[in-house]
């Protein structure tokens, strides 16, 4: 096939062939561009937690959480195994990704008089591929593959309104490291031109996060939070060609949701979140760049306390998939989200205040065939999560 009927109508659709980042919410293409869950424990459940918050990675989902986990210290890591196949252009140009990247989260948190807490949480989000070759033999062109990173830290206060009554907010300041190779657009003569890569950059941007959760009745919990979008630095070098028509920024969209969570026994809680994200206002879904749609999740889990040292979990998440047949083409170097997921998890108690969690992820297959502009193309995706976490209470 020559490259004048491949390409035909793919401007748009190879300007676009960058790394979209990660957001404020746990990352790396599980759900969206997060994880399933913030934290190992939320992760167990499904990514639950806006209204059952269980140890201090919870700002990141809800502020008003911090509140209810006391004073304690935790850290955790999440591996994330993305495999993906993607066919680029035709059957007999397919490209393969399948390494493994580490997402670590902790906090700690602070009971600093009877109605108010103070606290720390720090998560880091992200999306990374390496196909180990060229997308193209185009001249100049290295191995495709891109990476950003994203650390979060957001330091918390909650005060109690009324009896069981919480609000929280927190200052998101963010770091981001963006780095991409092997992007290929059309050049001015009507053939193909490789894009410089520009080493890594980085940038920096702030946002502000809201949440309130209270007990409204005797078994019942609500809780609800905001997340504002986090308003990037531009990229230096990428701001002048791939990441141009985003400004040179990649800015993290704001999120909102709610969620309950009902004690059934003294043993037994189960709990739903309903959480969307907005990618609308950012160059992840600009018409221009990556082209993703908004999505809205539902997560419902459950915990139960076996005995007085374990606790086990469950749960899944299922979402709308951001990524339309149109715009397969242009996310090549985006990992493609698998967006439902099903989990469990546990957590043993040590003594002395010390505890192990463990959880598992794994992200449901998904295949996304190119029409359009993006004919030719198909991505397959799948994803396998575990993580690991201590926790301590003092």
């Amino acid at each position: 096939m020559s490259n004048k009927i491949l390409f035909k109508g793919w401007r748009k659709t190879l300007m676009a062939t960058a790394c979209v980042a990660c957001s404020s919410q746990a990352a790396y293409a599980v759900d969206g561009i997060s994880l399933a869950g913030t934290g190992v424990k939320a992760a167990g459940m499904g990514g639950v937690s806006i209204a059952f918050p269980q140890d201090a990675t919870v700002a990141a989902d809800n502020p008003a959480g911090m509140a209810l986990v006391g004073n304690r210290v935790d850290f955790g890591v999440q591996v994330l195994e993305p495999l993906t196949d993607f066919q680029y252009g035709s059957a007999s140009n397919t490209l393969h990704t399948g390494r493994l990247y580490a997402i670590p989260d902790g906090g700690m948190n602070w009971q600093i008089d009877p109605r108010v807490t103070f606290g720390v949480s720090i998560f880091g989000v992200g999306v990374g591929t390496n196909y180990g070759r060229a997308a193209l033999p185009v001249a100049g062109a290295g191995p495709a593959k891109s990476s950003l990173q994203t650390v979060i830290t957001a330091p918390t206060v909650t005060y109690e309104l009324a009896r069981g009554n919480y609000v929280g907010v927190s200052l998101a300041a963010a770091m981001e490291r963006f780095s991409a190779n092997g992007v290929i657009v059309p050049g001015a003569g009507g053939g193909l031109l490789a894009l410089p890569s520009h080493g890594v950059s980085t940038a920096f941007g702030y946002g502000l996060r809201l949440g309130y959760i209270g007990q409204v009745a005797p078994k019942l919990t609500l809780g609800a939070s905001f997340a504002s979008m986090i308003r990037m630095g531009k990229l230096n070098g990428y701001s002048n060609d791939l990441l141009a028509a985003g400004d040179g920024r990649i800015d993290i969209g704001e999120q909102y949701g709610a969620g309950l969570a009902y004690k059934v026994t003294p043993s037994l809680t189960l709990a739903a979140d309903w959480l969307h994200m907005e990618f609308a206002n950012t160059i992840i879904g600009s018409a221009d760049a990556f082209g993703w749609k908004n999505q809205n999740f539902v997560r419902a889990g459950l915990s139960w306390r076996e005995s007085e040292k374990l606790t086990l979990r469950a749960g899944f998440s299922v979402g709308n998939h951001p990524i339309d047949s149109s715009v397969v083409g242009r996310n090549l170097l985006s990992p493609m989200p698998v967006s439902s997921s099903i989990s469990c998890g546990a957590t043993y108690r040590l003594g002395g205040g010390n505890e192990i969690s463990g959880a598992f992820d794994y992200g449901f297959p998904v295949t996304v065939s190119g029409s359009g502009a993006s004919a030719g193309f198909v991505d397959r995706t799948k994803t396998e999560v575990i993580g690991v976490s201590l926790g301590h209470r003092f």
